[in-house]
């Protein structure tokens, strides 16, 4: 059985079956990315930190911005290369693991970048996702609440913009193995490109909620992908945000509302998907994590009572323990 990192409100958790172990003394932990030898968790002072194979914890960086962190990620491909994105909407770079930052200024020159808003007031942007490239070494995906999805094929120096058909309030940006085929999630439901970005085409068969957040697809079969939806935006959710998670087996064209062994609705956002091998599925919601073995045909509580859950990380690939 996988072992897997939860970060969580207060702290780093190490997940395996149903016991739950707090590893390090980390604050509270809303990222966790994977290098190519490593693991590193952001905290909530925007502290940089990196594990070491025995669960050791360092801090790299007590303070790595100012800004309020919206996204962290690894590019798997170039060993020190992190990225952060933040609010208001910018990218931030680093070349040594961690350490040292440097702003992509190159974002403010993207044509559109002073029309980017956010809902709630003062609506201030920010990046919310950031996905490496698997297509080009040093390539990376952005998206914008709200501005829409930007390419980068040079680490962030030059953007191209990828946003016709697409609904820009951006939650997720995804690509797949294949280049030509990203996923989007947004405020306005999914989407799916097949040209690289060039257009984006809406599919909501089956997808009878249409805020779409937490979203995960399979690394060895890519159209099996899985969301999280709520009825409404936040400002609904006072009462409960009325969600529910989706499983596609086509890559979105049809979706279906998974229900064996879950709630009828939670009352909150997934935290976070995590999709492994080519059927198990994890669900981070609250404090629980739920987990299906047949592609969420049936599911089942595998960890409860952790703190409020943000991240999960398989830790398996990175110690070569997958089973």
């Amino acid at each position: 059985m996988s072992r897997m990192l939860a970060g969580t409100a207060e702290g780093i958790a190490c997940l395996e079956g149903s016991r739950a172990t707090q590893e390090g003394t980390l604050p509270a932990t809303r990222f966790l990315t994977r290098a190519t030898q490593a693991v590193y968790a952001l905290s909530a002072d925007n502290a940089v930190w990196r594990r070491s194979e025995d669960g050791e914890w360092t801090c790299l960086n007590p303070r790595s911005v100012e800004e309020e962190v919206w996204a962290f990620a690894a590019d798997p491909r170039l060993p020190d290369r992190l990225y952060l994105g933040v609010s208001p909407a910018m990218l931030y770079r680093s070349d040594d693991a961690g350490v040292t930052w440097t702003a992509c200024d190159s974002v403010r020159q993207i044509p559109g970048y002073d029309t980017w808003t956010f809902p709630p007031p003062p609506h201030i942007p920010h990046i919310r996702s950031i996905a490496p490239d698997p297509a080009v070494t040093g390539g990376l995906y952005i998206g914008v609440e709200e501005g829409g999805i930007f390419r980068s094929i040079d680490g962030g120096r030059s953007w191209l913009s990828l946003n016709e058909g697409l609904y820009w309030d951006v939650h997720t940006v995804t690509p797949t193995p294949a280049a030509s085929r990203l996923y989007a999630t947004t405020g306005g439901g999914f989407y799916r490109s097949d040209d690289g970005g060039d257009t984006w085409r809406h599919y909501q068969a089956g997808l009878d909620r249409g805020y779409t957040v937490a979203f995960a697809a399979s690394a060895v079969a890519p159209d099996l992908v899985y969301t999280a939806a709520a009825a409404t935006p936040p400002p609904g959710w006072r009462n409960g945000a009325n969600v529910a998670l989706y499983r596609s087996e086509d890559g979105g064209s049809h979706w279906e509302c998974m229900q064996q062994g879950l709630p009828a609705a939670f009352e909150r956002m997934v935290g976070a998907l995590l999709a492994e091998g080519d059927a198990r599925v994890y669900a981070a919601v609250g404090g629980s994590v739920y987990r299906s073995d047949d592609r969420g045909a049936h599911w089942r509580v595998q960890v409860d009572g952790v703190p409020t859950i943000q991240a999960l990380l398989p830790l398996a690939d990175a110690e070569g323990e997958r089973r």
